[in-house]
């Protein structure tokens, strides 16, 4: 029983929910632990929390509904809309939004806070690789979608998302908080004492001072991590490529909003595999979307939360928490959940390395 994961789960974090959808329906809604590390605030299912790059789906479906409304799509090149672009010029949408467009690192060191000076720095920047090869852009994706979206509707991408996709639907996930929603959200618990990340590979990386892996972390600079990502600040910023704050119950019914729109198979379209040149393990992504291996596409967050959904059964789910782990991406633990849903509604017969890949 998926209540009985859940509950083992549940026993390592602090709070946690898990919800999914089918046929337009929650059919799965499960919820507990705390609010705050002093366990004075119960979790319960309109409890939200920073869920870092799980921001990336809704921020690439606001994108592509903007493209689409402009007459483009994937395949549409990027000086279209912002000519200024270096590295755009030669680009299709697709290809920058699968991380192929070698701007994951900024030579200059621009706040995170200033827009405009992170926008001039990636309007000049080199890429550091031609399309073809591909390395995941953990901040600066964010400023490319705002930026592309600002200039296609007039307005910010979290505003546009908000005004298009997540207001119109009900959906519990916010790029860029206001005030009155801010009592919900939960308090971030850092990563335990002593806690190695996984994948090796990736951490040894980011420990090198001069890595590209090294430079794509801090580019914008001026964000230090969990503790800033606990402040009001951080939620109003609207960053699209980190800065989102959802509940499960809203980031599980955006993925099945997503799965229904008719532009989704095109977002879904692999057009980037093979080794990361930045996460340092091999990954796969669609527009803005990461695959895994067990035929579902979402993307996962920092700490451990994620969002996905299954194309093939129609099932979508998401799991959000407030305790973060240090790994790259959701721990076995917590992906046992994904895998209970398979075996109890997708009808598969799936091992633990097949779902471990997020």
């Amino acid at each position: 029983m998926i209540e009985k994961v859940f509950e083992d789960v549940l026993e390592e974090e602090l709070g946690a929910s898990f919800v999914a959808w089918q046929d337009g329906e929650e059919k799965i809604s499960l919820h507990g632990g705390w609010r705050d590390r002093h366990q004075s605030e119960p979790w319960t299912a309109t409890t939200m929390a920073p869920v870092w790059s799980a921001t990336k789906g809704p921020m690439a479906a606001a994108l592509y509904l903007a493209l689409q409304k402009a007459g483009m799509d994937a395949q549409s090149e990027v000086r279209r809309v912002w000519p200024e672009l270096r590295a755009g010029r030669d680009l299709t949408f697709g290809e920058l939004f699968s991380h192929q467009g070698g701007l994951a690192a900024l030579d200059e060191k621009v706040s995170i806070w200033d827009y405009e000076a992170v926008i001039a720095a990636l309007e000049r920047q080199v890429p550091k690789w031609t399309v073809g090869a591909h390395g995941y852009h953990p901040r600066t994706i964010g400023f490319l979608a705002d930026e592309l979206v600002r200039r296609l509707t007039g307005a910010t991408l979290g505003d546009f998302f908000r005004r298009e996709i997540a207001a119109p639907g009900g959906m519990d996930v916010w790029i860029g908080l206001p005030k009155a929603e801010q009592g919900r959200v939960a308090e971030l618990v850092p990563a335990r004492a002593g806690s190695s990340g996984k994948p090796e590979e990736f951490y040894q990386a980011l420990l090198r001072k001069e890595s590209l892996t090294r430079q794509a972390f801090s580019s914008p600079a001026e964000f230090t991590g969990v503790s800033e990502m606990n402040q009001p600040r951080a939620w109003e910023a609207g960053w699209p490529g980190m800065g989102g704050v959802a509940s499960a119950v809203g980031l599980a019914k955006f993925y099945h909003w997503l799965g229904q729109q008719s532009f989704f198979p095109e977002m879904a379209a692999r057009q980037a595999e093979g080794m990361d040149l930045i996460q340092q393990v091999p990954s796969a992504f669609g527009f803005g979307l990461k695959f895994a291996e067990d035929g579902w596409v979402g993307h996962p967050g920092a700490g451990g939360s994620y969002g996905r959904h299954h194309p093939e059964s129609g099932w979508s789910c998401a799991f959000v928490m407030n305790r973060f782990e240090a790994n790259l991406f959701p721990s076995e633990k917590r992906l046992s959940l994904v895998r209970a849903l398979s075996g109890r509604l997708l009808g598969a017969s799936l091992t633990g390395n097949e779902m471990s890949s997020p």
